[in-house]
């Protein structure tokens, strides 16, 4: 009896001495023992495992939250909360409080949402005031424990990561139309001051004509002709932001892959010939289709051949490959070459508008590229390793 209480008590503090009873009761004894210290092992490990666990959720960003899902409905002050970390407390902005229907007295709003989704799901939800305004990822886990239904919440605030993201894409388009307005106002600034130079007497009047000599006049046209041209440039920077900024709406059809691409490669034919470049349309399954406008689609396409074909500038073998995936949920129309590759530290930065790498090059073909491909619910991917290859992914929902 002593040996079964220890067990149904977890005292495994008891000790059987076989000594005591001599020989016939000693081989029991040592299996009572060792009985009682497996389960004492088996104890610590769990409480061990338990505390790792614990301590792991109390220091992720995302909030948790677990409780009984009968206690959901429950008014009463027995319904307990079996788990609330660190995190959740500090999005909601409340103490860790032990009893369901204290949290919910606090975040009456949240529990309405958690009771929509109690079956499981995921909501968007928006909660504060203007000044601290947040915007929850909410989402309801329903798991079975011991044959009762327990729910795992989860949410995180993503209002803060979207606006600091916002904020870092502001900033480097800041930066690079600085450096483009800094490029075409230094020079014309300068020539301007030229010509006032040539034109002004010491004392701040106007130079007569005939007291201007032909190698001035020339000076002044063509300081003039540099200014006329750097406006020209910064008119049509101008004219690039609007097409950024002006992306229209696609009128979205069912288009057959392969035969969209074979248009293409019939259209590009002449343009990497020119350039001593094989442009190869790899095999395309048949029955591969997206929806998409076809004529913005195409000047994606053309504009990514094109970037291949400066990349495969005097590269031996050149080779522009177009092929077609379909995986699960996507369709991929890949456009990818062997040409001199994009460096890792600024893959990230090629996607912002007027950031290039081209002394030509306006850098708003793949921002424009990844904003149609947006505005057709998917995206443009980039894979690519310096002086290797590099693949553009156009991503399709089916």
């Amino acid at each position: 009896m002593k040996f079964l209480d220890a067990l149904k008590t977890e005292d495994y503090s008891v000790y059987f001495s076989p000594s005591k009873k001599g020989d016939s009761f000693a081989k029991v004894y040592d299996d009572f023992n060792l009985i009682i210290k497996i389960f004492k092992r088996n104890k610590i490990e769990k409480e061990a495992q338990y505390k790792y666990f614990k301590y792991i959720l109390e220091h992720v960003n995302l909030g948790i939250i677990s409780i009984k899902k009968e206690d959901l409905f429950k008014d009463h002050s027995e319904s307990e909360i079996l788990f609330l970390n660190k995190a959740a407390s500090d999005i909601l902005q409340v103490p860790k409080h032990k009893y369901w229907h204290r949290l919910a007295n606090h975040v009456p709003w949240l529990v309405e949402e958690i009771k929509k989704i109690s079956d499981g799901g995921k909501v968007l939800v928006d909660f504060g005031d203007e000044i601290r305004r947040k915007q929850l990822s909410l989402e309801v886990l329903e798991i079975q424990l011991l044959n009762a239904p327990y729910l795992i919440i989860t949410f995180q605030d993503i209002r803060s990561e979207i606006e600091q993201k916002e904020i870092e894409a502001w900033h480097n388009v800041i930066r690079i139309l600085a450096h483009e307005m800094l490029n075409s106002f230094t020079p014309v600034s300068s020539l301007a001051s030229t010509i006032k130079t040539l034109t002004e007497k010491d004392n701040g009047g106007i130079e007569s004509m005939e007291n201007i000599d032909n190698e001035d006049l020339q000076d002044i046209n063509k300081a003039a002709a540099t200014i006329k041209k750097r406006s020209d440039g910064l008119l049509a920077f101008v004219k690039d932001y609007r097409t950024i900024s002006n992306v229209p709406v696609p009128i979205l059809k069912k288009l057959n892959v392969k035969q969209f691409l074979l248009d293409i490669t019939t259209l590009m034919s002449a343009a990497t010939n020119a350039s001593k470049i094989e442009l190869k349309l790899m095999p395309i399954p048949a029955n591969a289709t997206i929806l998409a406008d076809s004529k913005l689609i195409e000047q994606v396409v053309i504009n990514l051949i094109n970037n291949s074909i400066y990349a495969l500038l005097d590269r031996s073998e050149a080779i522009i490959k177009l092929s077609c995936n379909v995986e699960n949920e996507n369709t991929f129309i890949i456009v990818s070459d062997n040409g001199i590759g994009i460096e890792e530290n600024i893959l990230n930065q090629i996607f912002i508008p007027f950031y290039t790498t081209k002394k030509e090059g306006s850098g708003i073909g793949l921002s424009l590229s990844k904003s149609i491909l947006k505005k057709h619910g998917g995206n443009l991917l980039v894979t690519s390793e310096a002086g290797k290859y590099t693949t553009f992914s156009l991503v399709f929902r089916n």
